[in-house]
């Protein structure tokens, strides 16, 4: 997993005329920034608070990560689970690490950066790389620094500092896990900062290969609670260690399904995490999603490819499907259902043997799908599957995040 996450941070004095704070972290939430820091310094704390609990239900709603920059009781008190904070505010409070998910902190050497990871830090922010206007006079550290605090730790390590649109691909290949950009999210216009977000998901864009495949998380939004969005389960499943997702929503509209796979693009992209898209061409095309997964009734792979250049896939029950998928140009098949599944009610299952004869027969990686999860798993060692497909086993869960955790392990010992 390459990560590379695009933030925003709020100053809200850099704000064109006309322009208010809400306003402009609202547009920044649609155009697909992927993490905002409400920082605001000069502002009060009633007022802090006023700003952030607006703040964090339309982060919410986006699917956009809300962090609280230094008033941790605000934070605590609107259920934030990411904070950032100084070197000092850290020392003076190590316990912070036990009271938030995510604390990023504000690092200004390579030293500091190895005492922000040793108290448990999540994250560091390192800066500022380039001049900017904010530290009139202060001395640019340059991208050598950041690549010595990238080397320095195995945390995240956030670049800041005087970046934009031209240096991005730069601090990327600095070694930094994403950048942090406060006057440009500010006051630039919305098509500049849409070319922004555009070239964090082009450089941060997966290749496909078999490996990619290992666990294969298809989601479901039956088991979602009242205010959650799926993007946010795919986020834990990519923490987790799912290497590939798709968004499988069978009862959702075209709108809901849109907006969706756009919230999940950004969530894989900040990752490098391929995402599928089930049966929906046009929605793959109109996203730019890394690829596309066909039923037996759907078009052919290969009428698919004359109009779209990603990823395909395609469901294969038996050798005689698999050998024609290959023969269309797909890229991969999904094999199931193996075991019996609550989610196709009205499928045949495969059996262990049965899986074992398409995969091993088959040209293509093939990843098994249907009523797999942690109490099974192990039977399909040795099948010739490059992949595991789950659904339930992993968003059906109170902890996305550890069920995926759990089945990544098991996947590692058996694919070869």
């Amino acid at each position: 997993m390459r990560q590379f996450i695009l933030t925003a941070v709020t100053n809200s004095s850099d704000l064109p005329e006309g322009v208010t704070l809400p306003d402009r972290i609202r547009a920044l939430c649609k155009l697909g920034v992927r993490r905002i820091v409400l920082r605001e310094k000069g502002m009060s704390d009633d007022d802090y608070r006023t700003i952030a609990e607006g703040f964090v239900s339309e982060c919410r709603e986006n699917c956009v990560i809300p962090v609280i920059a230094h008033r941790l009781d605000i934070a605590q008190s609107l259920g934030v689970s990411d904070v950032q904070v100084s070197m000092e505010e850290l020392r003076s409070d190590p316990d912070a690490v036990k009271r938030f998910r995510r604390v990023g902190v504000s690092v200004h050497s390579v030293d500091e950066a190895r005492e922000a990871e040793s108290l448990g830090a999540y994250s560091v922010t390192a800066g500022h790389i380039f001049r900017t206007e904010c530290k009139k006079g202060v001395p640019e550290r340059g991208l050598e620094f950041l690549k010595d605090v990238a080397d320095a730790v195995s945390t995240p390590v956030y670049a800041i500092g005087g970046i934009d649109l031209d240096v991005i691909d730069d601090v990327r290949r600095a070694g930094a896990s994403g950048a942090c950009l406060m006057s440009t999210m500010m006051n630039a216009p919305e098509e500049h900062i849409r070319d922004i977000v555009k070239i964090c998901h082009d450089i941060n864009r997966p290749v496909f290969r078999k490996e990619c495949l290992e666990l294969y998380a298809v989601t479901d939004s039956r088991w979602l609670r009242p205010g959650e969005r799926i993007a946010s389960k795919v986020e834990e499943a990519i923490l987790g260690g799912a290497t590939i997702i798709q968004l499988r929503e069978k009862d959702a509209d075209r709108e809901s399904f849109l907006k969706d796979a756009e919230q999940c693009l950004a969530v894989c992209r900040s990752y490098g995490i391929p995402l599928i898209i089930n049966d929906d061409v046009s929605i793959a095309i109109e996203t730019g999603a890394d690829g596309v997964h066909l039923g037996q009734d759907d078009e052919s792979p290969s009428e698919v490819k004359k109009r779209f250049g990603g990823i395909v896939g395609v469901s294969a029950h038996d050798v005689g499907e698999a050998e024609k998928a290959y023969a269309d140009g797909a890229d991969y098949i999904g094999c199931g259902a193996v075991f019996s599944t609550s989610t196709k009610s009205d499928t045949r299952s495969l059996g262990v043997e049965g899986l074992r004869q398409i995969a091993e027969r088959s040209k293509l990686p093939a990843v098994a799908i249907g009523g797999i999860d942690e109490k099974n798993i192990l039977q399909l060692r040795d099948t010739g599957i490059s992949g595991v497909a789950v659904v339930s086993a992993i968003f059906s869960k109170p902890d996305v995040q550890r069920a995926a955790e759990v089945l990544s392990g098991f996947t590692s010992a058996i694919i070869r």
